[in-house]
Parts: structure tokens; sequence; C-alpha cells
């Protein structure tokens, strides 16, 4: 990975695309800052003045007093809004840049990325960075207080303020030490709450199965041990807060006794004016406040900047799967698709598929059978491009898919996956997702075609109806059958369906394939299937073994030649087949011979009768529910 510069320096680059409302609240905070240096030494000329030497009205001092309040008022109150503004309007930019990045990054990464972490980041990290620019007007409007108020301070009395200065060695010290300390107690409580929202999220969206194995108790006290986790974490960052944070704030008021112990003294000895003495006090009070203010803004600065790093370590990931510099749309697709030597792994996997090469025309049907981890999804998620292969070429129409723009490339690729997501919306909009201008009359066609129409119109408000998250209050067919639309009406060149009706009972499927000829005439198809049923729909069927192709072509012709492909549609070989046939011939013999012999036993006493059943139980295949 590239080097890349300090959080600080990358966090002011978002800042700054804010620059109106960052120079309004900085300048708000200046010129707050210089009314409020100036209110110590109108009470110095007061008490001077007109108190003690009555050389001048009160009045005008007064009357200018009330418009420095008013005007420190509208100043506060443009610093702290203008503040608030950039604060929220940069938690938002990075909320932003994070789901954009997230929607960029391939699969495989984000498969490695956990959903509470992901979540975490966006959340409670971006808070705290809010949290901090929230501060940073304030906080600069304090410090400058401070500078102006030591300034004059050294013009009233070099030597009070000198003793003032003093404090601020050990100030600086006592800060170093803190944020050396609460950092890493700050990354670790947010890597822990990322921890904790995981464990939620999954015992939420896993409800069903935590309820159908009884599980409850054991989710609980998982939570409970990684809650407890983060609770040690977060105490020991409490623990060094409280350590260190009185001693920020007592430093500064130990030194606000001394100033103040010797600037009486000197004006008992009449060296400084009771005037001075009392401008000296203000400024002791506003120095001293920002002094403790160090202390929380020193804390909240460590947990934003483990925010901070945390966001950005997720934006510095590269995703292995994005447009070249020179990537180039598709356009005017006809749907051809070669696979050229593919050979493709997962990350620390065995290759999933191996020198594999394959064509399919244009509108022709596909369909890929194999055993389970043959590489039949994988192949599919190779043409939307979800990966690229290690070695080889995936090509549409000719077209290296590396070389074309990903938006173009999977505006052309419908895809309706076995485990079907649906998201916490109406069934229109699901529906409609690939397209969301389609008409309602299109709409309703691609759930005609589906079979879905007819179950959507006896929902409680049809397709307007929301299906909550995930789709759950829906029957695995039907969610299926929603997807299955989705992807219709998407309208694409090349239709990818990835075992797209597995959930879906044997009658309805059948109608969904009667209904879906039609829909796929002309398009490419790829197909991803177990059933006898689907493979009707290929004109051509590939049949993976290990990420090769075993052998290929039609339904008859491979039932004909190819035991394989007569094991994957039966599960049985001709072989273990025959063996249980036998097996259950054998039974059935030794059933019978069982029972005739107790017949026989029992014939003196059951007479004519006895002898008869005896008989015809005797008889192979004749037996009580063999025959």
């Amino acid at each position: 990975m590239r080097d890349q510069p300090g959080w600080i320096r990358r966090l002011l680059h978002y800042v700054l695309r804010h620059r109106t409302d960052v120079v309004l609240a900085l300048a708000a905070a200046v010129l707050g800052s210089a009314c409020q240096t100036v209110v110590p030494l109108i009470a110095r000329q007061i008490v001077d003045n007109v108190i003690v030497a009555h050389n001048s009205a009160l009045w005008p001092w007064l009357v200018l007093l009330i418009a420095l309040a008013a005007l420190t008022f509208g100043l506060a109150y443009l610093r702290r809004y203008r503040g608030g503004r950039v604060a929220l309007s940069v938690q938002y930019d990075l909320r932003n840049a994070m789901h954009d990045h997230l929607l960029a990054m391939d699969l495989e990464n984000l498969s490695r990325m956990p959903t509470g972490q992901l979540v975490s980041r966006a959340n409670s990290d971006s808070t705290l960075v809010q949290g901090l620019l929230s501060f940073l007007p304030i906080m600069s409007g304090n410090v400058l207080l401070m500078l102006l108020s030591l300034a004059v301070m050294l013009y009233l009395s070099p030597l009070l303020a000198i003793v003032s200065v003093i404090v601020f060695p050990t100030l600086v010290f006592v800060s170093y030490r803190m944020r050396w300390r609460v950092f890493p107690a700050s990354w670790d409580g947010q890597q822990r709450e990322g921890d904790v929202a995981q464990i939620v999220d999954e015992a939420v969206n896993g409800v069903r199965i935590v309820k159908a194995f009884g599980q409850e108790r054991r989710e609980l006290e998982r939570l409970a041990d990684t809650a407890g986790v983060l609770y040690g974490s977060r105490m020991r960052a409490v623990r060094l807060q409280a350590r260190y944070r009185p001693l920020l704030e007592t430093i500064p008021a130990l030194a606000q006794v001394a100033i103040l112990a010797l600037g009486g003294w000197l004006a008992l000895r009449g060296t400084i004016s009771i005037g001075t003495f009392l401008a000296f006090s203000t400024y002791v009070a506003q120095f001293v406040a920002p002094a403790r203010m160090l202390a929380g803004i020193l804390t909240i600065g460590q947990q934003a900047r483990a925010g901070v790093e945390r966001i950005f370590q997720l934006l510095d990931l590269v995703p292995a799967v994005r447009d070249e510099p020179d990537a180039t749309a598709l356009d005017d697709v006809r749907g051809e698709i070669e696979f050229r030597g593919v050979t493709f792994g997962y990350a620390d996997g065995p290759e999933v598929l191996r020198e594999l090469d394959v064509r399919i025309a244009p509108g022709e049907r596909v369909a890929f059978v194999g055993s389970s981890g043959s590489g039949k999804s994988t192949l599919a998620a190779l043409v939307s491009r979800f990966h690229d292969p290690d070695r080889g070429a995936v090509l549409v129409d000719g077209h290296d898919v590396r070389t074309l723009q990903l938006h173009s490339l999977r505006r052309q690729v419908g895809v309706a996956f076995e485990d079907s997501f649906l998201f916490s919306d109406t069934v229109r909009a699901n529906i409609a997702y690939g397209r969301p201008s389609a008409s309602d009359a299109e709409i309703e066609a691609a759930a005609r075609a589906a079979q879905a129409h007819d179950f959507v119109t006896a929902l409680p408000r049809g397709y307007e109806t929301p299906i909550g998250e995930r789709g759950l209050t829906l029957s695995g067919g039907q969610r299926q059958r929603i997807a299955l639309a989705r992807a219709i009406l998407a309208d694409p060149a090349i239709l990818i369906l990835d075992d797209a009706t597995s959930a879906v009972d044997a009658a309805t499927e059948e109608s969904i394939h009667d209904a879906l000829r039609s829909v796929l005439a002309g398009r490419t198809t790829l197909l991803i299937a177990h059933r006898m049923s689907s493979l009707r729909l290929a004109d051509r069927i590939v049949v993976l073994e290990a990420g090769r192709i075993l052998d290929q072509g039609t339904h008859d012709e491979l039932a004909e030649r190819g035991a394989t492909y007569r094991e994957l549609l039966s599960g049985l070989t001709e072989e273990q087949a025959e063996q249980a046939a036998g097996r259950i011939e054998a039974l059935a013999v030794a059933a019978n011979e069982v029972t005739a012999s107790a017949w026989t036993a029992a014939a003196p006493a059951n007479g004519a009768r006895g002898s008869a059943a005896a008989a015809r139980l005797a008889t192979p295949g004749l037996g009580p529910g063999l025959g």
C-alpha cells in the first residue's frame, strides 16, 4: 500500500471542502476572542478611572460592555452554528465515501470484512470525528483567547505573566503522556465495539436459526462475553482519563492560586493598581478555562483519531476488481461469451477452475452441472466480473471483461441467485430495482413471467406490500420468484440463473419454465442447475468436474454416454442402483419366507385359511407391502 499522509492532513482535506463554513466559524472565533479580551481592560478602566479616581463617567463604559456582550453572543452563535455544520458535513462526506468504497469493493475483500466492524466505522467512528470537529472552532477560539490574554498580561505585569507561563511545560508533558496512553485504549475500544455490533447483526439476521435450535441462551452468553471484553476495554480508557484529566485541570488551578496571591501582594504594595489586579484576575480565569478544556479535547481527540484512522484504513483498501483507466463501454451486445484458458482460485484456497475453455454463442442457452465445488457458480460470477481469473480471460463479444467499464458490463448481465436477497421495501421496488423507471405494466409482466403475480396480488397491499428485512416475511420460493422477476425486468442481453428456482415446487417450476421459454428466446443464458426440469431449457449442457469440463452435449447425448452425468441427475451410479435393487429383492424374499413359516406354524389353529395364506406368502413378490 502506498504511503499516506497523516490522519490530520487527510481529515483536513475533507474539512476544506466546506471552506465557507470553516472561514466563517474561525472568523467568528477570532472576533469573539478579541471581544472577550477587551472586557477585562474595560473593567480595569472602570475601577481605576471611574470608581477610584472619578476621572470618567460610568455610562459610556457600560454601553460599551453591553455592545460587546451582544456582539460576543452573535459571534458565539455564528461560531457554533457554522462549526457544527462543518462537523456534520464532514461526517456526511466520510459516510458517503465509505459507502461508495464498499460498493466498489470486490467480493473477496468484502467477504473478509465483518459486518459489525463496517457498521461500527460508519456509525460510531464517524460520530467521534463529528464530535471532534464540533469542538475545534470552540477550542481554536479558546486558544486564541489564551494567547491574547497572555499578551495583555505581559503588558500589565511581566512578573505575573511569567508565573503564568511556567505552567505550560507541565501541561504539555502531562498532555503528551495522556495522548500516548489513551490512543491505544481508544483504538481497542472501537474494535471491540465493532465485535459487539457483529454479534448483534448475526443474531438478528439469523434469529430463525437461533430459535429453531433453541440457542437463545448461547447467543446471549456470547454477546455478554464480547460485551464484557468491550466493558473492560472502555474501563481501561476511563482509568487513564481519570488519572490524567484531574492533573490537567489541577495544574492551571494551582497556578491561578499562585498568580492571585502574588498579584494581591503587589496590589497591596501599590506596585499595580486595583483595576490592573482585577483585570489580571479575569485574564487568569480566561487562561485557566481553556487549559481545563484541553483535557476534554485531548480525550475526544484521541478517540476521534482512532475513529479517523479506522475509517481511512477502510478507504485505503484497493479493490481487486475495478475499472482500468482506459476501460471502454459495452454497447450493442450480441451476447457471445468465451472462457479462454480460465484458471481461478479464491484467496488461500485451491484452484476452483483449471484451464477451462468454453464458448457460448449469442442467444444460446447453456446449462452447467456438476457436483458441489466443481466451479459452476464461480464460472457465472466471472461473467459479471465479481472476480477476475488468475490466468486466462473471460470475453464478452470478443472483449476481455477486464477492459470494459464495470457499470456497462453489469448493466448487460442479469443475475438471479439461489440465495435471493430482497431489500426492506415494497414488492414493486424490489422487482424494479434494476430498472427504477419501469412502468407498472412492465413490472407486472415480469412478475407473471416469474409466476409471482398471483401470490403478490394476494398480499395485503399487492405490489405495494412491504416485505420486511431481507424479505423474511415471504417463503423461500416466493423470494426466488421476485428475484427472478427482478432479473427479467432488467432486460439484460445475458441472463444468469444460478439455481434460481431451487426453492420452488415442481408444478410452479414447470409453469415458470413455460413462461421463461419466450423470455429467453434470443437471449444468451447460463443455467446453473441441479433439477432435470431446468436442464430442459438448455440447448447444451456442460458437465464440470473439479474445475474442468468433463463432457458437454444435449441431455440425450450425455445421458447415453456419460455415467457421471447420470449420477449427477439420479444421485446413484448404475452399479449402486443395481446393488440397491438386488438388496431390496433379497429383503422381500427373506421377509416372505419368515412370514410364511409363521403362518405354517399357526396352520393347525387357523385351519384352511392359514394354509392358503402361508402358500400365498411363500410366492416371491406377493407378500404384504412388497407385491
